[in-house]
């Protein structure tokens, strides 16, 4: 593993938490090493005080889930990790990034 390693999204979900930790849980039992992760949002937060708080946010629900989980593994797994996305997310659909 290298510092620079070029790595590939092989998992990219919306809303997903559950299937982004059952996704991650099975790539490490299948021994695919340098799983790296990460969540973000691709939309700016509401509002025009310091604290950004979303009025959606307090709803009747509670907070929705707008966060995006991200799955990134090396080039040379990326064709493994992929069957065993798909083998644990059979409906797997990639998120798809708003252009700004």
């Amino acid at each position: 593993m290298g510092l620079f390693e070029k790595k590939e999204i092989v998992f990219e979900m919306r809303g997903r938490k559950d299937d982004f930790k059952r996704v991650k849980a099975a790539l490490r039992e299948k021994g695919i090493k340098g799983v790296s992760s990460s969540v973000w949002q691709d939309e700016l937060p509401v509002g025009g005080c310091g604290a950004k708080l979303d009025v959606r946010d307090f709803g009747p629900n509670g907070k929705i889930d707008r966060d995006i989980y991200t799955i990134r593994v090396s080039r040379e797994d990326a064709e493994a990790a992929s069957s065993i996305v798909l083998s644990v997310v059979p409906d797997y659909q990639p998120h798809v990034r708003k252009q700004r």
